[in-house]
């Protein structure tokens, strides 16, 4: 199912306001469920099941870890798992736009929102710079495998100090890095042009993007309403 560019933004962007105006689990887990088959909708299984089983996990901690520890240590564990938990559904809907969306694509679906230009080319370079930090991240857990630091729980918690050393300072220069070779690459394609641009693209609103909309903010009224008067 192709999505436009334009809905998995307006998802988004009334997602991330809602997750944090809500109190209740129940709307919460809607709010992870409706991105959830959005994600298995395009064909996204693992990436949906991984977080799936992140949100039950932090919500298993919640529930069963939380009141057996201390208050103190509860009480961190506690907000550590509520805000991660709530972000999930950002999280899995930044992974449907990322990887489900093209440069050229997401630019011409932008553009018909009249946004100013300089929003639009940070979000553009945004969309490329993820998924190749993401290449250079396996690139390097390679790499440490090769040395024999793997990168997992139990070697961090066996050397600490080594594996920082080894992934962080990777990581922020290969940062910094591809930032500006993306901004630059970007500039060379005359993304920062300022008569209007064409596109091959064809972007626009179809009936599914339509249908999606009006179910997902239905069901997002509804179960806030549903709350209100205290169903659930």
């Amino acid at each position: 199912m192709k999505i436009d560019p334009r809905t998995k933004l307006l998802i988004l962007a009334i997602t991330s306001i809602s997750v944090f105006l809500n109190g209740s689990i129940t709307i919460e887990c809607i709010f992870a469920a409706l991105p959830f088959l959005l994600l298995l909708s395009t064909k996204k299984i693992y990436t949906a099941l991984k977080y799936a089983a992140l949100f039950l996990v932090l919500l298993a901690i919640q529930f069963w870890l939380v009141p057996l520890l201390p208050v103190s240590a509860g009480g961190i564990i506690y907000m550590f798992a509520v805000y991660i938990r709530k972000l999930i559904p950002c999280f899995m809907l930044g992974s449907l736009l990322i990887s489900t969306t093209r440069v050229s694509e997401f630019l011409a679906a932008v553009g018909k929102l009249r946004l100013p230009k300089g929003f639009t080319i940070s979000l553009s370079i945004a969309l490329r710079y993820f998924p190749t930090m993401g290449e250079e991240w396996n690139s390097i857990k390679d790499a440490m495998a090769l040395r024999g630091i793997p990168v997992t729980a139990a070697g961090i918690l066996r050397h600490p100090m080594r594996t920082m050393e080894y992934t962080y300072v990777p990581m922020l220069v290969s940062a910094s890095k591809i930032s500006d070779e993306i901004t630059q690459a970007a500039i060379t394609r005359g993304i920062d042009h300022v008569q209007r641009r064409t596109c091959m693209e064809t972007v626009r609103f179809h009936v599914m993007d339509m249908l999606i909309l009006v179910v997902y903010i239905t069901v997002i009224i509804l179960a806030f309403l549903a709350n209100g008067k205290g169903w659930f």
